[in-house]
């Protein structure tokens, strides 16, 4: 067999048909698991390609995987012809965004990037007999089952099916990508360069005495990959011993742990799963490099920062091993005080963006004091938890704590405020920090409980219930963890289904409709066990104050619910609860919330002591 690494101006730019035989399956990926992650890498691609036309820098190529091909028996026409053994996923995905990204060009009325997509799609009438066999147009050709919806989606027509579905996707996040810059037709470029230019596939070509279901098999299901920290490993013993360094020193000193299991475990960030080890080191080079890269080019990134830095492979060894200790500590850290009760939003929110900042700030050592790394992990804190609960984008948080990252380093001793007034200074939707108003409003009016996911609002009444407790309070701190899912619950006061017993006393129209979105709201949310919860479930008011009265012993329950929240001035609080009773609680709760996750200002205004 031939192996060779090409880009999608070899594979589609030449007149040519990739026919998937029929046994093969059909059309399988979805945005979930396959099409967000697929445009998110193009995108990345796109974005570096974009900003190296204005800096010069070199776009490194992403890799989409392997095809495997096979002679044609069959071919009908003057066109090459070859059979897809492995990768008709990717084949098929990659003519679905181009014909996607052609209507976009189409709608942005940029004809010569129609014209460069209609290469990559549309082959040569002049090679084959257009009347007999008008398919031959298509430079994919899918497996039986799939090729009717195939060629109605590839000719503009509407379809109800997967290939369908992926087209109306790609067509949406390229428009809206496009549509979010200053230049549209620009960006355009862009994406066409790198489609053209920045992609590779690794093409295998089978020879005559090639077995292609042995090769199809051995490919899908078995041997173990390489990992990132394989390669990592090998370059730099490699270094090493070039430079005459004792390799087993440095293995047994440095090395060894990474070889052991508790950092080769397999863990999932977004889509991708990877292991401990990997996770780590791009975590890692993201605060040396202050660079975005993709995953895939985790070597490539690290090989490239370590010969352009030319640091001498002991100190590589030093300084891995001991922002691995500190990657340890955060990670198994118990979830109290402030920086625990952060780190453990952090996870449940699943949020990795912030590691690389993390890892900076706790690896400054003494230069940077406690008083003031807490003060940037409350900042840091307020500002994801005041955009999560504003159900704001993370999208761009990897732009966000690169930006951070650097402004720390700039100001070691100083961090705090260096990471603090970079992120005041944040502009647009996908990076602002949101002002007390807007926060306190969200809290007071929102249907949270409608718009939130589920561990969003838990956290959020978790930290209300913290922030209650004082020290004389019998447990100084509200549970969390791993297991809080089976011992604390989100309870509706009111119920959702309130009209069994919870009658309305009023002649307007639309109070019902304003009870249904109330319900939902922060004021009407505590907590409960996964017991007590559905034991008061739709109970009416008085009967479920005394199973709370009697059943629970939090301070969210006791100290706003079951009795007035200080300063309500509301008599017979007990009597009833209602739409009145709600918005005073949640105004109290969204007060105290923003004491919890404080502005911008009134951090920078706390007195550090840095003696």
């Amino acid at each position: 067999m031939r192996a060779d690494t090409v880009d999608l101006k070899r594979i589609f730019g030449r007149d040519i048909r990739y026919m998937v035989p029929l046994f093969q399956r059909p059309y399988v990926w979805n945005r979930d698991d396959n099409w967000t992650a697929f445009w998110e890498d193009i995108r990345r691609t796109a974005e570096q390609a974009e900003g190296a036309a204005e800096t010069g820098d070199t776009v490194f190529p992403h890799f989409l995987g392997a095809v495997v091909f096979d002679e044609a028996r069959y071919a009908s026409s003057d066109l090459e012809a070859r059979q897809v053994i492995d990768g008709q996923q990717r084949l098929t995905t990659l003519q679905l965004f181009l014909f996607a990204a052609r209507q976009s060009a189409q709608k942005t009325g940029d004809d010569r990037s129609v014209r460069l997509l209609s290469r990559f799609l549309e082959n040569d009438p002049d090679l084959y007999d257009t009347e007999r066999n008008p398919d031959h147009r298509f430079k994919v050709w899918p497996t039986n089952a799939d090729r009717d919806e195939f060629r109605s989606v590839m000719s503009g027509e509407d379809g109800k099916g997967r290939l369908s579905e992926a087209v109306t996707y790609f067509r949406r996040v390229v428009s809206s990508w496009l549509e979010d810059s200053e230049d549209p037709k620009q960006r355009l470029g862009s994406l066409v360069q790198t489609l053209r230019e920045h992609l590779r596939l690794v093409i295998i070509d089978l020879e005559e005495h090639d077995d292609a279901q042995m090769v199809f098999e051995t490919l899908n299901s078995r041997g173990t990959p390489l990992e990132h920290a394989d390669l990592v490993k090998n370059l730099l013993f490699r270094e090493a011993e070039h430079t005459g360094v004792d390799t087993g020193r440095l293995y047994s000193t440095y090395w060894e742990p990474f070889d052991q299991d508790e950092w080769r475990v397999d863990q999932t960030t977004g889509r991708i799963t990877r292991s401990r080890l990997d996770v780590f080191l791009t975590h890692w080079l993201t605060m040396r490099t202050q660079r975005d890269f993709t995953f895939p080019a985790l070597f490539k990134e690290f090989e490239r920062w370590q010969r352009g830095r030319q640091v001498p492979v002991e100190e590589i060894f030093v300084e891995l091993s001991r922002y691995a200790e500190i990657y340890d500590g955060l990670e198994n850290r118990a979830p109290d005080g402030v920086e625990g009760r952060f780190l453990y939003r952090v996870k449940v929110m699943q949020l990795s963006t912030p590691m690389p900042l993390l890892l900076c700030l706790y690896g400054m050592g003494q230069r940077l004091s406690e008083q003031r790394r807490v003060r940037a992990i409350r900042g840091i804190d307020s500002y994801l938890v005041r955009r999560s609960i504003l159900n704001l984008s993370n999208r761009d948080y990897n732009h966000v704590f690169r930006d951070l990252v650097a402004a720390a380093i700039r100001q070691p001793d100083q961090a705090d405020e260096a990471v603090l007034k970079t992120l005041a200074a944040m502009q647009g939707q996908h990076r602002e920090w949101p002002a007390d108003e807007e926060f306190r409003n969200a809290l007071v009016n929102d249907p949270i409980y409608q718009r939130l996911y589920r561990h969003r609002v838990r956290i959020l009444l978790e930290a209300l219930e913290d922030a209650l407790r004082t020290p004389l309070t019998e447990q100084l701190a509200v549970p969390v963890g791993e297991s809080i899912g089976s011992k604390l619950t989100i309870e509706h006061v009111m119920p959702q289904s309130w009209q069994e017993n919870w009658p309305i006393n009023s002649d307007d129209p639309d109070a019902t409709a304003t009870r249904d979105e109330i319900v939902h709201t922060l004021g009407n949310l505590t907590l409960a066990t996964a017991k007590l919860n559905p034991a008061i479930g739709n109970m009416g008011w008085h009967e479920k104050r005394q199973w709370l009265g009697e059943h629970s012993l939090l301070r969210l329950t006791h100290g706003t619910l079951l009795n007035p929240p200080p300063g309500t001035g509301l008599g017979n609080w007990e009597r009833t609860w209602d739409e009145t009773r709600i918005r005073q609680r949640g105004t109290y709760l969204a007060n105290l919330a923003l004491r919890v996750w404080p502005s911008v200002d009134e951090l920078l205004a706390e007195d550090i002591d840095d003696e």
